[in-house]
């Protein structure tokens, strides 16, 4: 029988363009730890699931095209019959959709997850990462409850309410060799300089950073953009690179994060900001009023 656990780790590698570090990082697992699954898996099946050219997996055999198809329709039914399995069992009289950005559903609501629980048990909580349109349409859908989104958004012109609850400045990360790594702030005219690694433009990050610089007449060297900020950061390592991200972020810096980079404020900086959101065009239950004040209230509190 198929281990659910490996054949979700193939699917990420896929899913990856067969970069096995990017998928590791995705995973939350060591490189050689997925390698070794991926490897146990084909020894485990008796069949080839990759072509390799130089040691590195370029594409799927035809056995791996078809267990990676069936694969997916296979997790689905298993995630689905579970989260079923599961509201049954727990008598769940309410389930409430929260949405946000990768960064803040891991920095955040990842924070609060068991405070909400503990506060609500019978309201089965659902997670979802999303970007700034996709939130706003999931909200007006009434597909999702409430959401974390970083400003500056549109939501007030479409009736979705904004509550701030936190707020940082955006520093500069990079190398401890990058050229710039000694300075005690950089400047705008120095960012300019060099190769960029931040944020797509999916998410509102990428427009404070592109405007910050045209309002200076300078232009963006954009070479990378992303979803994901710890693989972003850590492809800064032994680079030219400059990522610009919220101060806060340093608080999740993993070890070789912390021994390889260094994060430099930059002047007159600008402002990220995270909101509450809501859609108030319809009327919420009186549970989504109070999840909503929980969330803010501890959120805020975390930051005291």
């Amino acid at each position: 029988m198929i281990d659910l656990q490996k054949l979700a780790y193939f699917i990420a590698v896929v899913e990856n363009n067969f970069n096995i570090t990017k998928a590791a990082q995705e995973l939350f697992i060591s490189q050689p730890a997925l390698s070794n699954a991926i490897r146990s898996m084909e020894k485990e099946e008796g069949v080839a699931l990759f072509i390799k050219n130089k040691g590195r997996y370029t594409e799927l055999t035809p056995g791996g095209r078809y267990l990676y198809e069936e694969g997916k329709l296979l997790l689905r039914r298993h995630e689905k019959m579970m989260g079923q399995l599961h509201r049954i069992g727990n008598h769940f009289t309410r389930t409430v959709n929260i949405a946000a950005p990768p960064f803040l559903l891991r920095s955040y609501l990842s924070s609060i997850l068991f405070s909400l629980q503990e506060q609500y048990p019978q309201v089965e909580f659902v997670f979802s990462e999303t970007n700034q349109e996709g939130l706003k349409e999931g909200l007006l859908n009434q597909k999702i409850d409430l959401g974390l989104m970083t400003e500056p958004t549109d939501y007030n012109n479409v009736g979705i309410s904004k509550i701030p609850v936190d707020h940082s400045k955006f520093a500069a990360i990079l190398s401890k060799n990058h050229p710039l790594a000694n300075r005690e702030f950089i400047d705008w005219e120095d960012i300019a300089h060099y190769p960029l690694s931040i944020p797509s433009d999916k998410f509102s990050t990428y427009y404070l950073i592109q405007n910050a610089l045209h309002s200076r007449e300078l232009e963006a060297h954009v070479v990378l953009t992303g979803s994901v900020w710890d693989f972003q950061v850590t492809t800064l390592i032994g680079t030219d690179y400059i990522s610009l991200m919220p101060e806060r972020i340093r608080n999740y810096f993993t070890k070789e994060m912390v021994e390889n980079l260094i994060m430099v404020p930059v002047r007159e900086s600008i402002e990220w900001t995270v909101v509450c959101c809501e859609n108030i065009a319809v009327e919420n239950p009186a549970i989504i009023k109070e999840i909503r004040k929980f969330i803010i209230d501890t959120i805020r509190s975390m930051e005291e």
